[in-house]
């Protein structure tokens, strides 16, 4: 497949962004306050992969609890304030090799974002990283109607990125970039070629992935897919 991929769909938190911190931060404060412990072991564990939405019908129905939808809009509302402030107080970064890793890749291919966060979230990092330029395509929470790790916002993706090349993309024709084993999974069974990056989980945890890397140094992941163009 001389000319593949066509496209690179690339998850956000804990694959360009050391975000995760700043969302157990935000479901810990959230929490707390309706007297719910979250150990960042759990948030880890359990949490990496879903939206807000689903991240905390998960930990509400894990302790059999009710959650009315009334509910759940002010947790999610709250739990967004407490992001975006923190987002304003630069308290993230690009994670290693990110920069020039997406830089190279963007010579190439058509790039795309497939997150479980909200776009202002995702636009206002991508803006503190320098990187918003990059992406064609943004796929935020609010875009789908079912959350990670439904593989709903990757085939969305991928079509919307067809509409921009002109071209109509398979899942097969795109490489996704995914730090979570249960997204990996789902991706995968969609017909989507994966790359684990073990930021938020191990290498092994990340057996799932056609291919599996420790950091996205363009180094590394050369030598894991070798045909994959990072340069000038």
């Amino acid at each position: 497949m001389t000319d593949w991929p066509l496209a690179v769909l690339l998850d956000f938190d804990g694959v360009i962004v050391n975000s995760e911190p700043l969302h157990f931060f935000a479901f810990h404060q959230i929490l707390s306050a309706e007297g719910i412990e979250l150990s960042e072991e759990e948030y880890y564990r359990e949490l990496i992969g879903f939206d807000d939405r689903g991240a905390f019908r998960h930990l509400f129905d894990n302790r059999k609890l009710p959650i009315e939808p009334k509910k759940l809009l002010h947790l999610m509302t709250r739990k967004s304030e407490v992001v975006m402030e923190l987002i304003e107080d630069r308290k993230y970064q690009s994670l290693p090799g990110v920069e020039e890793f997406i830089r190279g890749l963007w010579r190439h291919y058509p790039l795309g974002i497939c997150s479980g966060a909200l776009r202002e979230e995702i636009e206002a990092m991508l803006e503190g990283v320098a990187l918003r330029d990059c992406f064609s395509v943004i796929v935020a929470a609010e875009d789908v109607t079912v959350g990670k790790p439904d593989p709903q916002g990757y085939l969305l993706c991928a079509k919307l990125i067809s509409k921009t090349l002109k071209t109509p993309l398979k899942p097969s024709d795109c490489l996704v970039v995914e730090d979570a084993p249960n997204v990996i999974k789902t991706a995968k069974a969609a017909g989507f070629p994966t790359l684990g990056v073990a930021t938020s989980h191990s290498l092994d945890q990340l057996s799932i992935a056609d291919w599996r890397v420790s950091t996205l140094q363009p180094a590394e992941v050369s030598r894991q897919i070798p045909g994959l163009r990072m340069g000038i």
